[in-house]
């Protein structure tokens, strides 16, 4: 993976319900590019994930999401209630 410095969180989830981001989270094992920080949504079937993951991995991961049209990968920004 990049170096620490050089990576970013990314927000990964599913288009619509299915197996597309439980097939994801089982490949990442293999990829050492991207590392998942966390999972949102219920233990067995979560809907959402948390990576951390250099900015030119990120843009290869949208273009073959976008092909697949079955996730979508997002910057992990903080919530705030007031800006």
């Amino acid at each position: 993976m990049a170096n620490a410095s050089e990576t970013s969180r990314y927000i990964i989830r599913a288009v619509e319900d299915g197996p597309a981001l439980a097939a994801f989270l089982a490949s990442l094992p293999a990829d050492t590019a991207v590392r998942l920080v966390n999972t949102i949504g219920p233990q067995a079937q979560p809907h959402t994930a948390v990576v951390e993951t250099d900015a030119r991995t990120a843009q290869q991961l949208e273009q073959a999401f976008r092909i697949s049209n079955q996730l979508m990968i997002e910057p992990d920004r903080p919530l705030s209630l007031f800006d």
